[in-house]
């Protein structure tokens, strides 16, 4: 595919459809994110005083961001003179998103063959396979010839440090010079650091162009960017040294590299070794410099100093006599951490070069470290040599009580022998006597360190013993001491026997302290010891979401019932652990929740059927119907169902048979009508559970909600009050509406328009062919339903139930009633008219 291009200038024909400054073609399938930012990046500035007819003559702004919207992308930018309509600055950007990497450097496409200057007609352009840059490293070698090293190691550290979010560095040069010094900070850094670094050949604003180097023409006066910038003038520098005097003949370029400069930072230590090392080397040689490197990097390098040890690794190697005493230092202080991604062979040459280059002993800290590093290396006998002494010496230390140093793991079977029964005899006192707390938790993240386990039962004793005890005599909610939280993470025994001896304490004293940070040690925990400790925690701070709270309780009992500790409750699910989720107002959602936690092997005790019935017989609210209905029906086929008192098993059987007789109106194929509505309604109102025939007349005034006017008219105009009046409630919720808050009520409009249609329609089909009766159905359903709904909605909404009606005579009638009842109060005397003038119709 290659690399996407863009185009962006003042056109009169763009992306945009129109005239000004634009995108005038692109790769199709840009990111637009990414044009937004490129569009930024890339915005030129001529210099003063601009002149359109010197357009040709200004500065080409070669600029790169590695990250422009998750993109790197390389631009070229140059001043195209007036735009279309004349008005002067109109430049031109062809900018590339470079995916994919590719083996070149941006700053080596400076005047590559394939930048265009000019829009095009055609929107879409193709992706482009970038050649290799004209700006290569001999030829960046041939620019340097004669240009003083020092300038070029100060630039080269100065870029390193505005690159890490230093200050960046501002170049006082032409296009071409800076595409140039560009290069050669390219060619010089690692190829990584070389593609993170951004930059720009040219700028009219600086301070607005968001680049690790920029430039700007020689002579700008740049005295107000210097509090923000790193300020160099080559071409001032190419005369002076870098205290601002004259350089004298064959001054050496690491004499100067590291050399301080008035008002600039010097660069430390292992930077400037860098330098100096990358300055002897040369652009043409930093390849080979960087590729003997790579073998000893870990890949996490970023700065110059990072390299710095890995430089000096990789020549020591290739030559033990190279290394200077920094350097050698530097790859002592780096090579035990640098074992970890080494290859063991190289690693293994790094280590005895640098033990033949000193006899002498080794520090405590340096004998741990190097031990470390021999053993991942894979070296016994280097191992066994350093293992031994490290070993040796902290255990003296911990005899006499004085500090212990930090150990490795120990891998030599007689030492390690040896100094497990060591840490044994310690803890259990062989000695004389317990270790005091401190002394012991020093033993142990000891032996820790060294990858010595001591055997579980020592643990365990030590555990119950003096980590509980510390454990239980901290004040309440205070953290527990670091390392003794380190122990209790770090080896199971010792947590096992901690929970043991922490379960052995008052059960309010225990929920305190689970509730607390000592609680917290013990919460990812798996072993059963702990059941009761992290079932007190899990109540206390748990999520307060009470199926999530719940579940975690059942699964925990359950997981630690193999085991069974200390604490832990007779049954898996009981009445008293829900009301400690739930409380006492349980409702009917939570009842399918707790069935669907009971699963065959659930320990569930009785008291959870009493539980279960105070959610039901309490009845539920309207908008709780389908959850009430849902659980009775799980609850019929449920084991849980044998566990119910007798009053919640009639709830369940009187459900059953009301469920059967509404799904009678559910059944497709049948006619709607009062023949349908009669045999349902006499089941429902036959039955013995006031809750139950509630619940049912609520599912059938839903359904005859829904029934065609004609139809639901003739059922309601001879069916029970009861059924009349709770379509009348049902119709009312659904009509009337709450206060505006904000757009909710709008989003639900649609549908309940169509309802008071319905509604509207069906109560006209009760009052066809009747005198007017205020009393009568047609008229309650019109005068205590749908007029005091009316007055919830705004005009606009009435509005839309008019429309709702379509072109017949119904939406004139709905409308003069609807501005009855706003005119006056309520629709009875209209009402009276609109039937009369129906009936004469």
């Amino acid at each position: 595919m290659g690399s996407p291009q863009l185009y962006y200038t003042s056109c009169e024909h763009g992306l945009s459809g129109c005239s000004g400054y634009q995108f005038n073609a692109a790769t199709p399938g840009v990111d637009p994110r990414v044009l937004r930012e490129v569009e930024r990046f890339t915005v030129y500035e001529p210099p003063r005083p601009r002149d359109a007819g010197d357009a040709d003559r200004h500065p080409v702004n070669l600029c790169y961001s590695p990250d422009l919207a998750g993109y790197p992308v390389l631009s070229r930018v140059v001043s195209s003179g007036e735009d279309p309509s004349g008005r002067p600055g109109n430049y031109f950007a062809h900018s590339l998103l470079l995916v994919g990497g590719g083996a070149f450097l941006p700053a080596e496409q400076w005047g590559a063959g394939f930048w265009a200057s000019t829009p095009v007609t055609a929107p879409d352009l193709p992706g482009i396979v970038l050649p290799p840059g004209p700006l290569d490293r001999r030829r960046t070698a041939l620019w340097l010839l004669g240009r003083p090293e020092h300038l070029l190691g100060r630039l080269l550290a100065a870029v390193d440090g505005a690159i890490d979010g230093g200050p960046p560095v501002l170049l006082l040069a032409d296009d071409e010079a800076a595409a140039h010094w560009v290069a050669a900070l390219s060619h010089l850094l690692p190829p990584r650091r070389a593609r993170a670094m951004s930059f720009a050949t040219y700028s009219g604003d600086p301070e607005d162009s968001p680049v690790h180097v920029v430039a700007v023409p020689p002579h700008t006066d740049t005295r107000l960017l210097r509090s923000r910038f790193t300020v160099f003038d080559p071409e001032c520098e190419q005369r002076t040294g870098p205290d601002g005097g004259t350089i004298p003949a064959g001054t050496d370029a690491t004499e100067s590299a590291g050399a301080p400069r008035p008002g600039v930072e010097p660069p430390g230590p292992d930077t400037a070794a860098v330098v100096s090392l990358l300055l002897a080397t040369g652009v043409e040689g930093a390849p080979a410099l960087w590729s003997a490197a790579r073998p000893y990097s870990s890949g996490a390098e970023r700065s110059l100093a990072d390299w710095r040890p890995v430089l000096a690794a990789a020549s020591l190697a290739e030559d033990s006599g190279r290394g200077t005493g920094p350097d050698l230092g530097a790859v002592r202080a780096w090579l035990p951490g640098a074992v970890s991604w080494l290859a063991p062979e190289r690693a293994r040459l790094l280590i005895e070069r640098l033990l033949d280059t000193d006899t002498g002993h080794l520090r405590d800290d340096e004998l741990v470290r190097f031990r470390k590093a021999a053993l991942d290396a894979g070296s016994t006998e280097l191992t066994e040599r350093l293992e031994g002494e490290a070993v040796r010496r902290c255990l003296e230390r911990i005899a006499a009580g004085s500090p212990t140093p930090p150990a490795p793991p120990v891998r030599s079977e007689r030492v390690r022998e040896a100094a497990r029964d060591r840490v044994r005899d310690l803890l259990d006192g062989a000695a004389g006597r317990v270790p005091p707390p401190d002394r012991a938790v020093e033993l142990l993240l000891w032996a820790r360190t060294a990858g010595l386990v001591p055997p579980a039962p020592a643990l365990a004793r030590y555990g119950h013993g003096t980590v509980a005890a510390r454990l239980a005599a901290a004040p309440p909610g205070a953290e527990p001491d670091p390392a003794l939280a380190r122990l209790v993470h770090g080896y199971e025994a010792l947590r096992r026997g901690a929970a043991a001896g922490l379960a052995a304490l008052p059960r309010p004293v225990l929920a305190d302290l689970a509730a607390g940070p000592a609680g917290a040690l013990f919460a990812e925990d798996r072993s059963g010891s702990s059941a009761a400790l992290r079932e007190l925690r899990l109540l206390a701070v748990g999520d307060g979401e009470p199926l999530h709270l719940l579940r975690g309780v059942v699964a925990l009992r359950q997981e630690a019932r193999t085991w069974d500790p200390p604490g832990l409750a007779a049954h898996d699910l009981d009445e008293e652990l829900l009301l400690r989720v739930w409380g006492t107002g349980q409702r009917p959602c939570a009842v399918s929740a707790v069935l669907g936690l009971a699963g065959e092997r659930t320990l569930v005790s009785p008291g959870v059927g009493r539980w279960i019935a105070g959610a039901l017989l309490t009845g539920p609210h309207e908008d709780e119907d389908g959850d009430w209905q849902r659980a009775l029906h799980e609850l019929a086929r449920h084991r849980l169902g044998r566990l119910l008192p007798e009053d919640a098993r009639r709830l369940v059987d009187g459900w059953a048979g009301a469920s059967a007789a509404l799904a009678e109106l559910d059944r497709p194929g049948r006619a709607e009508g009062a023949a349908r509505l009669r045999p349902v309604a006499a089941a429902v109102l036959g039955g013995d559970d006031r809750l139950v025939a509630a619940v049912a007349l609520r599912g059938v005034a839903a359904r005859l909600l829904r029934w065609r006017p004609e139809h639901a008219a003739e059922a309601l105009s001879d069916c029970a009050e009861e059924v009349f009046g709770a379509y009348c409630r049902a119709a009312y919720r659904r009509l009337a509406l709450p206060p505006r808050r904000g757009l909710s009520v709008l989003r639900r409009r649609t549908s309940e328009t169509e309802l008071a249609v319905r509604v509207f329609r069906t109560a006209l089909a009760l009052g066809a062919g009747a005198p007017p009766d205020p009393a009568s159905r047609d008229a309650r359903l019109l005068g205590q339903v749908l007029g005091p709904a009316l007055r919830t909605w705004s005009r606009r909404e009435t509005g839309r139930a008019r429309r709702a009606f379509g072109a017949d005579g119904r939406r004139e009638e709905f409308e003069a009633w609807a501005r009855s009842v706003r005119e006056r109060g309520g629709g009875g005397g209209l009402f009276g008219r609109l039937r009369k003038g129906s009936r004469e119709a």
